[in-house]
C-alpha cells in the first residue's frame, strides 16, 4: 500500500514540475536591465536628474555625465518620469526589450 502511494506521489510531483516548467504555464514578467542617458534638446547631458519608471516603481539619479542604470525592469512599454532642477519635469514613453535596453531620453 505504501509503495502504491509513493508511486502516486512521485507521478504527481513529476506532472506538477513539468507543468510549472512549461513556457507560459505561470504568469511571470520578463525582466532586464536598462541603461541610458538623459540629454537636453541641444544634446547637453543632464546630471542629477531623477529617473522614475512608474510601472516597476524604480528610480535612480543620473550621474555627472547624464547616464543612469536600472536593474530588474519589466519588459514592455513604460512611462518614464524625469525630474530635473533646471529643466523641469518630463514624461516619456519608452519600450524596454528583453536582453537589456539602452535609452537616450531627450528633454524637449
Amino acid at each position: 500500500m505504501l509503495r502504491k502511494y509513493s508511486s502516486l506521489l512521485i507521478a504527481l510531483t513529476f506532472f506538477i514540475g513539468v507543468g510549472c516548467a512549461s513556457p507560459g504555464s505561470l504568469a511571470s514578467d520578463e525582466i532586464t536591465d536598462v541603461a541610458g542617458v538623459v540629454v537636453t534638446d541641444g544634446y547637453d547631458r543632464v546630471a542629477n536628474a531623477e529617473v522614475y519608471f512608474s510601472g516597476d516603481d524604480l528610480r535612480t539619479t543620473t550621474s555627472t555625465d547624464g547616464t543612469f542604470t536600472l536593474r530588474e525592469v519589466s519588459v514592455g512599454s513604460h512611462e518614464v518620469n524625469i525630474s530635473t532642477e533646471g529643466q523641469g519635469s518630463f514624461t516619456k514613453t519608452v519600450e524596454v526589450t528583453n536582453g537589456g535596453t539602452r535609452l537616450e531620453i531627450v528633454l524637449d
